[in-house]
């Protein structure tokens, strides 16, 4: 398989991973955020049950009550004679019948100011003769004529105008006599304004029965107590007309409030017994408030009269809803987060992780290779060194016995002979890096002062870097470190790196001895230089065999002195910036003074 190929089959298996656990999380924000909405639908049902019960019961008070007013309104005639004429009523039912007289009289009043001698003043009355389920509205001149009428009156209720236009009576109520007569006329009559005539209201059975109820309802409405979140109560008949209406009426019809919207659930869903066959539920709006109105069938004796419309205020149970769903999301979105949270602490870990384990088998792959190197080394060592060593001897042998007499030819032979010794002596040190590699695994321990073998090696450069026009400067920690090592074997790791600090520097500069102690139990060296630095680009590779950026050199020696440091227990650092130098940073473990003792 190519590398490419292989590093994104790892790549993508790397990833497989965090995204099952990120998608683990999402299905159970998903089946969260699934059952919190059915809870929350649960919810919406339950509440809007609870308004309806409550619309219901207020319904259901108006139905019995208003029954029970309006049968005592309309009491069998043996009862009483006439309103006032020694009524054997109690004084509710009295009471009742008065308002229904006043009501009656109210409108009367109301059409004496209004004009009634034209053609539309006329059509109008017509119109609320029909409204007020009147059989007639009569109007009699001072004279005792009827000026207007919007339906035939009956005969004998001229006799009853007559008395009011001449002063005789001022307001003429009859009403209740003759109930169970269908054609038993009942009226009231008052006289006009300034005696200029009179109004007489005629109702029929059907009338008498919508005043009734009129009255009933009212009467009900003032007595009842709504208690909270009933914002208006109405009652309407068949025909669409308001028996009474308490509180603000709705202004129109609107989208459908948050708790039905939800919901959708009608009286069918209902318990049975709780609320009628027929309930309606829509949103309508009062000002700049939405409310639930909820309509059943006005039925007080089972018979349908007409509807009875509540509405709910659904604020509260409104903010409810929007607070839990607000909570809902706000869950689910954090089940979301803590999911992708995890996945991408996931996957860093897991990159850290097969990074870790990608080094790992770096290393053992370069044991590997060091190991072979080291083998081959020790082999190179048997089957090369000694006719390296013949060669060099034989060579110069023969610059020493067979040089030429003439002098330019001698002094060509000593050159050829010369790079000839020159070539076997590279040679050889490239036998000896491989056999440092060989044994860099083998050592003798001993403990020893790191400032003497900074000094041996300081020795032994001195020369080679005075040449090169380099000062080397020293810097040594008292008292001296003390490690544990085997002291040839560590000098030629230091050798190596100072070496390759000399070479680094072009003209004039600096190398820089530094021996100190570090963190605890932790003896530090450092070589730093004033050379041309290491691109970032080799700085990872720089202790890998035979990687070397000089045009002669093996790429060896980095590579042993690694190797060696790591065998002592010890760590390597390189700190580099390309113009500004290098600085190599070893860390060994140091040995207290009393083990030495």
């Amino acid at each position: 398989m190519r590398p490419e190929r292989l590093t994104a089959v790892r790549s993508s298996r790397r990833f497989i991973q965090p995204l099952a656990v990120a998608l683990v999380f999402l299905l159970f924000a998903g089946l969260f955020f699934s059952m919190a909405m059915l809870d929350l639908k649960r919810i919406e049902g339950l509440l809007l049950d609870v308004l309806k019960k409550k619309a219901f019961d207020v319904a259901e008070v108006i139905n019995q009550s208003a029954a029970g007013k309006y049968r005592q309104l309309l009491r069998n005639e043996s009862d009483y004679h006439s309103l006032y004429a020694e009524p054997t009523l109690d004084d509710q039912a009295f009471s009742l019948q008065e308002a229904l007289a006043g009501a009656l009289i109210e409108l009367a009043r109301y059409i004496d100011a209004q004009p009634s001698d034209d053609g539309p003043a006329r059509t109008r009355l017509r119109e609320l003769a029909g409204t007020e389920s009147l059989r007639s509205i009569a109007i009699f001149n001072e004279a005792g004529r009827l000026a207007v009428q919007t339906s035939p009156l009956p005969p004998d209720l001229l006799a009853h105008a007559q008395a009011m236009v001449e002063g005789r009576d001022e307001i003429a109520i009859h009403l209740f006599h003759g109930l169970n007569q269908d054609n038993a006329p009942s009226f009231v009559g008052i006289r006009r304004q300034a005696g200029q005539g009179a109004v007489v209201l005629a109702l029929d059975r059907e009338g008498i029965e919508y005043w009734a109820w009129r009255i009933a309802i009212r009467a009900t409405m003032d007595q009842l107590q709504w208690g909270s979140g009933v914002v208006y109560l109405a009652v309407e008949d068949a025909r669409g007309r308001i028996f009474a209406r308490s509180g603000s009426a709705p202004v129109e019809k609107v989208e459908q409030c948050l708790l039905v919207a939800g919901s959708m659930r009608d009286s069918r869903g209902s318990e049975p017994g709780q609320v009628r066959r027929g309930t309606v539920q829509q949103c309508v709006r009062i000002g700049d408030m939405k409310i639930l109105q909820i309509s059943y069938p006005f039925q007080p004796d089972g018979t349908t009269v007409g509807t009875t419309r509540v509405g709910i205020d659904t604020h509260e149970t409104d903010r409810l809803l929007v607070e839990n769903r607000r909570h809902i999301f706000l869950w689910t979105g954090l089940m979301v987060v803590i999911g992708l949270i995890a996945m991408g602490a996931l996957y860093q870990t897991q990159n850290r992780h097969v990074a870790g384990l990608q080094a790992m088998q770096e290393r053992l792959h370069q044991a590997d290779r060091l190991s072979s190197l080291g083998q081959l080394g020790a082999g190179v060592a048997h089957e090369i060194r000694n006719p390296l060593n013949a060669i060099s001897m034989a060579a110069q042998r023969l610059q020493r016995d067979f040089a030429p007499d003439q002098e330019q030819e001698k002094t060509s032979f000593h050159r050829l002979t010369q790079i000839v010794r020159d070539e076997i002596r590279r040679l050889n040190g490239i036998v000896e890096d491989f056999l440092g590699l060989a044994r860099s695994s083998r050592m003798e321990l001993r403990r020893q002062s790191v400032v003497d073998l900074l000094e041996r090696v300081e020795f032994l450069v001195r020369d080679e870097a005075r040449a090169a026009g380099i000062r080397i400067e020293k810097q040594w920690a008292e008292p001296a470190p003390m490690v544990s090592m085997d002291g040839a074997k560590m000098e030629q790791a230091v050798l190596n790196i100072v070496r390759n600090a000399i070479e680094s520097v072009s003209g004039q500069g600096c190398v820089t001895l530094t021996c100190d102690h570090a963190r605890r139990n932790l003896a530090c060296i450092k070589i730093q230089d004033t050379g041309a630095g290491i691109p970032a680009a080799a700085a990872q590779r720089i202790f890998d065999p035979f990687y070397t950026t000089k045009a002669t050199g093996v790429g060896l020696g980095l590579a042993i002195a690694h190797e060696i440091i790591l065998a002592h227990g010890g760590e390597i650092h390189v700190t580099s910036a390309e113009g500004a130098g290098t600085t190599m940073e070893i860390l060994l473990p140091s040995t207290p003074a009393a083990a030495g003792a």
